[in-house]
């Protein structure tokens, strides 16, 4: 009775066996991660489908091969072979493993042991698994994160550099050294850092200046002419990079503030030039003999020169602010005036009858543009102001002359044409039919006045008839 059970446990036990090693064969094959089984010198015995994927070999290829074929180097072989001798097992290691066709990964390696009776190594069981992706992600996000940082760190230099530009009430000279206060956070080692700025002829040097090798330079360009020059020092030797111990970064961000020195110093030139602009339109314009006046287009008067106040007889505090209204005889001349500059752009001798202040009335001539907003829209108008009341008194008398002087030659061609005159007595026949006086006719066609006397011969006849 007790050997069909005694046959059955044994049954049983076979069962159960087979039973395990069905479901290890599956969970080694199906595993999706790679693995092997090595012998005690760790010659590959077996390896999955995972494996045969992941390295490109067919399993006549691998099985056979020491498992450290799969090692990118020799040092990492040796390394991976005393690591598993020295504790048994190698649990959770990361290793450049290297495919059939070369391929190098970057595979996650467990290794674990496997024991006789004895407690001797008999076999190997690893398993690998590749994060050549995750860590190439990973890689990739912490570059992102350092381009990110450095951006941060140029957006934040150039955000200060901003700041210093922008404060008012501060020199050219002051502005510089702003520079030089922000330079050594542009760099990696701010602490150790120190600057030299030459620019436009002029020295500028950082409170801790010192000259050392560690340095890197950039040149400061304006308009297209070199200007000056940006060193940054390492107080301290760093390892080196791409520019001494800066790194391209750096380099860029140094470019970045040098660009902007070159631009404040093209700015600070164009300031000085219209500062002189401005100082020779202002001479020639309170030294012009012309009156000269700038109004808002709605006619408020903003400046005038003394030309203008002497003219116009009126003082500066009187005359700024005014309306130009007040200074036109007629209203609708400077609505005429008006539209006429606006649709032209300008005008030149436009003739307009102005008033000074003590109501006395000038004939003058405009000369006159239109000043544009940025946008182009007119804002006001310049004006050239000559009286021209004298000159036009006088050319009214010149035209008198001339029309007298006309008149008179009329006369003047009568008396050159054939006049009939008296054979006895001379008297001269007019136009109407009447018989004049010779002196009488001759003063009646021009401006001769007769002054009565005797020719000599006359005279001594005189004398003999008396």
């Amino acid at each position: 009775m007790t050997q069909p059970t005694l046959f059955k446990g044994k049954l049983s036990r076979k069962n159960k066996h087979e039973e395990n090693e069905s479901i290890y064969r599956q969970f080694f094959e199906g595993s999706p991660d790679a693995l092997y089984v090595t012998d005690a010198e760790g010659v590959i015995v077996n390896v999955n489908k995972a494996f045969i994927e992941l390295f490109g070999y067919t399993k006549e290829e691998i099985i056979g091969q020491d498992i450290r074929t799969i090692y990118v180097s020799d040092d990492e072989k040796t390394r991976f072979w005393k690591q598993i001798k020295k504790e048994g097992s190698l649990i959770s290691a990361e290793a450049r493993l290297v495919r059939n066709d070369r391929t190098v990964l970057i595979c996650q390696h467990s290794c674990y042991v496997t024991t006789d009776s004895r407690g001797d190594s008999a076999a190997y069981t690893g398993i690998v698994r590749d994060i050549t992706a995750v860590r190439n992600d990973q890689e990739a996000l912490r570059k992102k994160t350092r381009e990110l940082s450095d951006k941060v760190k140029e957006l934040d230099c150039l955000y200060e550099i901003s700041t210093v530009i922008e404060r008012k009430g501060h020199t050219f000279d002051d502005i510089v050294k702003g520079f030089l206060e922000v330079i050594p956070r542009a760099v990696n080692y701010s602490g150790i850092t120190c600057a030299r700025i030459t620019l436009d002829g002029e020295v500028y040097t950082s409170r801790n200046f010192q000259q050392t090798p560690w340095r890197m330079a950039v040149d400061i360009m304006s308009r297209c002419h070199l200007v000056g020059t940006l060193e940054i020092f390492y107080l301290e030797e760093r390892p080196a990079n791409h520019y001494g111990p800066f790194s391209d970064d750096e380099k860029r961000v140094a470019e970045m503030i040098s660009s902007r020195l070159g631009r404040l110093l093209a700015r600070k030139q164009a300031e000085e030039m219209l500062r002189e602009s401005e100082e020779r339109y202002r001479s020639l314009f309170e030294d012009s003999h012309d009156a000269i006046y700038t109004t808002s287009r709605d006619g408020i008067l903003l400046d005038a020169n003394q030309a203008t106040l002497d003219l116009f007889g009126y003082s500066r505090e009187e005359m700024i602010g005014m309306d130009i209204q007040q200074l036109y005889v007629n209203l609708q001349e400077r609505m005429k005036f008006q539209t006429e500059v606006e649709e032209q752009g300008s005008v030149r001798d436009y003739d307009v009858w102005l008033k000074k202040k003590d109501r006395s009335i000038m004939n003058c001539l405009y000369t006159s543009s239109v000043r544009r907003s940025r946008e182009g829209e007119v804002i006001g108008y310049h004006c050239i102001v000559r009286d021209i009341t004298e000159q036009r008194q006088a050319e009214e008398v010149r035209q008198g002359l001339i029309e007298e002087l006309t008149v008179a030659l009329e006369k003047i061609k009568t008396l050159r044409g054939l006049i009939p005159i008296c054979a006895t007595c001379k008297k001269i026949r007019d136009d109407s039919g009447y018989w004049n006086q010779l002196e009488e006719y001759i003063e009646a066609h021009s401006d001769v006045v007769f002054s009565h006397g005797l020719c000599p011969q006359c005279q001594r006849r005189f004398e003999e008839d008396d």
